[in-house]
């Protein structure tokens, strides 16, 4: 599947500390993270945050990429 620029993916270990858009947890450096960069956005790496993002996104995407319809 393509990758584009402004596609979320997960950083492995963060440079600054960061605070969880799904559950407001501290992330501290060195911590991993699903990032949005469209919207500057960390999810910490709980079941309900950062792999929940990270499965919805790869689903999207691959439906995208199976049916059709253009990412920008």
């Amino acid at each position: 599947m393509p990758r584009f620029a402004g596609d979320p993916h997960w950083i492995q270990r963060l440079r600054r500390p960061g605070r969880c858009a799904g559950c407001g947890c501290a992330l501290a450096v060195g911590a991993r993270a699903f990032y949005y960069p469209e919207d500057d956005s960390l999810y910490c790496e709980s079941e309900g945050c950062g792999p929940r993002h990270a499965r919805e996104f790869a689903a999207e995407a691959f439906d995208e990429e199976m049916l059709g319809g253009g990412r920008a």
